[in-house]
């Protein structure tokens, strides 16, 4: 234990190093900037990845959304190229027929509708839903309450206005709940304000929202009992795919749509979508590595560099250490700790460097609550260690083709240059 902990013998290292101060320097800065790049790199990489998948935590990941098309074939007498749409009673029969389903629910959606309180008109979208919808596309309610099934059995005209759409009707601090406004001529009573994702919206940013029972816009617009948006989840145990594929055969044949009509009924598969991301990133990541693992083997290729120069520089001095006795094992240690020192240096500021950079820019996100798409662009501990390992073993590799190289040196040689 007193060999590890001998200052002296760093001391002399340090002095070593010092001597080839001007290569030092360059050298250590190519390692440094190979673990700041290695470690900037991740962060962004982490600060992208959660940025996009915080917007979508909430949502039950085995979900899938359709839409309906117009149809491409002929079938039952029905010519091609005919509008339809999905119905009420098509979730009912869903719900019976698949019991993979853990929740359902239809939305409908009306015009841009002209909203207004007090002397604040604006428009706002809106859509119609059930109950259940906030189990599958969660928002926050961040006062009053949500839409409940009386509401939507007896069509009241009651509705839940988006958080942006409240900051921008109402004066600030006033509580809106139990007020009226004012939609297409309508008047409707705020129940509560919502709170959505701006990252994921699946149709429409709910914050930018008016949003009421789903029998009541059916009834408001006359859609009678169209749905324009069915949404499911599926148990997490549950095949996705298997469920959409039930889903997409009851539609056609309730609708009376040929089971080879391809575009008659679009989805949108939350699954499918995570799985790309999820790639995507494992790609980037990947990328990541390799480059930032060629900077750091630059930096050991420089590190043994300066370490040939060196020694080629200190013939004299290592061939009369050999002529006194010194051992090889001597020698070895002495060029070996000298690489080792130079990078494990290097490299511990290039770590500190990055990480102080990922927190200040992590600080600047933070000040700005508009920023939706990146986040917390850190890298956890166990990854700036492994990567600090990573080059000072790479700096002790490199050190090795020059330790032989010393112990070549013969002191007869080392004298006859003197």
């Amino acid at each position: 234990m007193r060999n590890i902990f001998d200052i002296d013998k760093y001391k002399e290292l340090w002095q070593t190093i010092s001597r080839n101060k001007t290569r030092s320097i360059l050298t250590g800065f190519g390692v440094a900037w190979g673990v700041f790049m290695f470690i900037i790199m991740s962060g962004v990489g982490n600060g992208f990845q959660k940025g996009i998948f915080q917007g979508i935590d909430n949502i039950p990941k085995n979900s899938i959304f359709f839409f309906t098309n117009t149809t491409s074939l002929e079938y039952n007498g029905f010519n091609a190229n005919r509008k339809w749409n999905i119905k009420n009673e098509d979730i009912n029969v869903l719900k019976k027929s698949i019991s993979e389903i853990q929740n359902i629910s239809g939305v409908t959606y009306g015009n841009n509708s002209e909203t207004t309180y007090k002397d604040i008109t604006l428009s706002y979208n809106t859509r119609g839903v059930d109950n259940n919808y906030i189990k599958i596309e969660p928002y926050k309610i961040l006062m009053g309450r949500n839409i409940d099934p009386i509401d939507i059995a007896e069509k009241r005209k009651v509705c839940i206005i988006g958080k942006k759409a409240y900051s921008q009707l109402f004066s600030t601090g006033e509580d809106p709940v139990g007020k009226f406004i004012s939609i297409n001529h309508s008047y409707f009573q705020v129940i509560g304000v919502a709170l959505g994702s701006e990252n994921i919206n699946i149709g429409g940013n709910i914050n930018s929202s008016i949003i009421m029972p789903v029998s009541t816009i059916q009834q408001l617009y006359n859609l009678g009992s169209c749905i324009h948006m069915l949404a499911i989840a599926a148990y997490d145990d549950v095949d996705i795919k298997s469920v959409e594929n039930k889903v997409s055969e009851i539609l056609k044949s309730s609708n009376n749509i040929s089971p080879n009509d391809k575009e008659a009924l679009m989805n949108f598969n939350l699954s499918e979508l995570l799985k790309t991301f999820q790639n995507l990133f494992t790609g980037i990541k990947l990328l990541i590595w390799i480059v930032g693992m060629g900077t750091l083997l630059a930096g050991a290729v420089g590190i043994s560099n300066i370490m040939l120069v060196s020694i080629k520089e200190r013939t004299n001095e290592i061939g009369i250490r050999r002529a006194i006795g010194a051992k090889p094992n001597t020698i070895m240690k002495q060029i070996l700790g000298e690489s080792t020192l130079l990078t494990f240096i290097s490299g511990y500021l290039g770590m500190f460097l990055g990480i102080l950079s990922l927190e200040i820019v992590n600080k600047v996100i933070v000040s700005n609550p508009n920023n939706n798409m990146f986040t917390d662009p850190q890298i956890s501990f166990s990854l700036s260690v492994t990567a600090l390992i990573i080059i000072v073993i790479a700096g002790l590799l490199a050190g090795i083709i020059p330790a032989k190289r010393a112990l070549n040196i013969k002191a007869i040689d080392a004298l006859r240059d003197e």
